[in-house]
């Protein structure tokens, strides 16, 4: 299983504050898992959704 990351750890992960991460998370725009109350990345999901809807970014988290 891949490793599961916080809001904070793909905030700094993708470059970006904690609130994008919590908006794309709850408008479903990033792959994401609510457990209890807390959302939950897999990183191996997190770098194929970067690569994929920002090809530009090729080589970077």
């Amino acid at each position: 299983m891949d490793r599961l990351m916080t809001i904070d750890e793909v905030a700094a992960y993708m470059q970006v504050s904690r609130f994008t991460v919590y908006r794309l998370a709850k408008g479903h725009s990033i792959p994401a898992t609510k457990i209890g109350r807390q959302w939950r990345f897999q990183q191996e999901e997190i770098t194929r959704w970067l690569l994929r809807e920002h090809p530009d970014r090729r080589g970077q988290p």
